[in-house]
């Protein structure tokens, strides 16, 4: 798993003034939204006897551990201690971790980690989520699957025809033609035409507006597939006679055996209500799919040499992906699966204020350390 990276911990909608628990990289963050309406992010444990913040109170952008009363403000230096009656100062190492957070394209972004802004890689441009022609559908996936794993599958293409045949995917055509990859400094896009079924399966053909062009062989889909690392994954589709769907998914590592997926999938075609009910039913159809193959693969984790695993042309985007992933590890941005810590003992993400002049030492629970592996 890897810090110093943005991540999409949850949809917009779903943070309120109300404190809420999330977990990402073997860590629990409380998050809730301050009275301007920014939203804070904060190490959910407590450095007094480790209560959960995210069981208490704010009052005034404070929130108050359940446990002892002990309040925490956005930055998550303490400014409360009841025990300690008027007059006392609040010790300096009285703080939790604070995490910067952006807001963007119906997502709350969460940055994991403590190096400057200008080092940071800028959160992915999808501002053609913002265009009103797009009808969206939204919902959610647990995977019990690495999320290196979930990310890999997600921009596969080798694997659609066995996988996912009758939903997209022709199994009679399993060879991946002619295709182009586009790599950048942290991702990479592969474009590609795909064989679909002659006829759509189930419910899928009552969402196509021209499903009868489907009845003799159809012209190729064109697909467009995209990682942007660590943890996006975009499957842009253009359908012939019919229109285009744009599904993306944010792969949150809760820890380094599950993955909580989020997805956003747009569509240019079929805009009624109605249509969403299957519409959501053939994105999930896709996931349970994968989601029999995907938990199943042995080493539950990507290896950690190239040579680990047999690869093939076709499998030039999990390439690009490890070897975004090597470059990752040499900057130091791998953290240790179980980057809790123990029973008797936890680690914390570090945050920007580690940094910060006067605090290197003003910190009660250490800072997970760099990882002897990616995982």
């Amino acid at each position: 798993m890897f810090k110093n990276f943005w991540y999409a911990l949850a949809f917009s909608d779903e943070i309120t003034e109300t404190p809420s628990r999330h977990r990402i990289l073997s860590q629990d963050l409380v998050l809730w939204r301050g009275p301007g309406g920014e939203v804070r992010a904060l190490s959910d444990t407590c450095v007094h006897r480790g209560g959960r913040l995210s069981q208490g109170k704010v009052e005034d952008d404070t929130i108050t551990c359940p446990y002892h009363g002990w309040g925490f403000g956005s930055d998550g230096a303490c400014t409360v201690i009841p025990a300690n009656g008027r007059g006392r100062p609040v010790s300096k190492r009285a703080r939790v971790d604070s995490y910067p957070v952006d807001e963007q394209y119906g997502w709350v972004w969460v940055f994991m980690g403590d190096i400057p802004e200008e080092e940071r890689v800028p959160i992915p441009d999808l501002s053609f989520m913002d265009d009103p022609k797009w009808r969206a559908i939204r919902g959610e996936w647990l995977w019990n699957a690495n999320y290196e794993r979930v990310v890999e599958n997600g921009t596969d293409q080798s694997h659609t025809p066995f996988v996912h045949g009758g939903v997209f995917g022709d199994p009679k055509a399993p060879p991946v033609e002619e295709f182009e990859v586009e790599v950048g400094e942290w991702w990479a896009r592969l474009t590609v035409e795909q064989r679909s079924p002659n006829k759509p399966a189930g419910k899928l053909s009552q969402l196509l507006p021209n499903s009868r062009a489907y009845k003799e062989e159809p012209p190729p889909v064109l697909v467009r597939t995209a990682f942007f690392f660590p943890s996006v994954v975009m499957i842009d589709l253009t359908i012939p006679k019919i229109g285009r769907q744009i599904i993306w998914d944010t792969n949150i590592p809760v820890d380094e055996n599950t993955t909580l997926t989020k997805y956003i999938a747009y569509r240019d075609f079929y805009k009624s209500a109605w249509a969403d009910r299957i519409a959501k039913k053939m994105v999930e159809k896709v996931f349970a799919q994968d989601d029999y193959v995907v938990t199943e693969i042995r080493p539950e984790l990507i290896p950690d040499e190239m040579a680990g695993e047999l690869h093939l042309r076709s499998d030039q985007m999990s390439l690009e992906f490890r070897r975004i992933r090597e470059k990752a590890v040499e900057k130091g941005y791998s953290v240790l699966g179980s980057a809790e810590g123990t029973k008797t003992s936890k680690t914390i993400i570090a945050s920007p204020y580690r940094r910060e002049a006067g605090l290197e030492n003003a910190w009660v629970l250490p800072a997970t350390p760099e990882g002897v592996r990616a995982l």
